[in-house]
């Protein structure tokens, strides 16, 4: 049983991994902002947020970049990580209740091992509610000492998945696609005070356009 959920693991991995390429290579796509600080060659390295509703269309936005994926270790988090490995990414998986200090320090340390590359997070996930970004977020962020730097994704052509709480959009084919890197965002000590309600406030709001 358990080679055969590898395999079928695998198989829909393969699939999502090629429609998701095929939806890129034949679709327009406009890149805006501070994209320097994606580079791998860029000195700073970041946390990047974006919403569990939008991962799967970025993917090939950031083949080629030094990134870190932080996924959980169910079923689903499986597919999430077979993906992100075809596109290139370290992938670090965590159990679904991840945010208590010891699994936020075991993290920190391995971000800025050798790699030293940007960390991605889907900030409402792994289970909602929908664009309500997560403590564990920006406890990351400021244990890290690393800027947020959130992304927006526009889509001119998608379907929703509306049975799930974060509404996964599924990207068309012949699409044109906007993909806007934003301004960073320091945390600091004092925002912990009020739990970093302000911070989330404007984060969300640049994030949601």
């Amino acid at each position: 049983m358990k080679i055969f959920n590898q395999l079928k693991e695998q198989i829909i991995s393969a699939c999502l991994y090629y429609y998701i390429d095929f939806v890129y290579k034949t679709s327009s796509i406009e890149k805006i902002g501070n994209l320097d600080y994606l580079e791998s060659e860029y000195p700073e390295k970041f946390i990047v947020f974006i919403w569990h509703g939008d991962s799967y269309s970025y993917y090939p936005f950031l083949k080629g970049k030094k990134l870190n994926i932080v996924t959980t270790k169910n079923k689903r988090g499986g597919v999430i990580s077979r993906i992100s490995k075809f596109f290139g990414y370290d992938v670090m998986r965590l159990p679904d209740s991840a945010a208590d200090g010891n699994y936020i320090y075991q993290l920190k340390n391995q971000i800025n091992k050798t790699n030293n590359a940007n960390l991605l997070l889907s900030v409402d996930g792994p289970s909602g509610p929908e664009h309500e970004i997560k403590e564990f977020a920006m406890i990351m962020a400021l244990f890290s000492k690393r800027k947020i730097l959130p992304l927006t994704i526009d889509l001119k052509y998608s379907f929703r998945l509306k049975n799930r709480w974060d509404k996964l959009k599924i990207p068309l084919p012949f699409n044109k696609i906007i993909i806007s890197v934003n301004d960073f965002y320091e945390v600091q000590k004092k925002d912990r005070k009020e739990e970093f309600s302000s911070l989330k406030k404007e984060i969300k709001k640049a994030m949601q356009g």
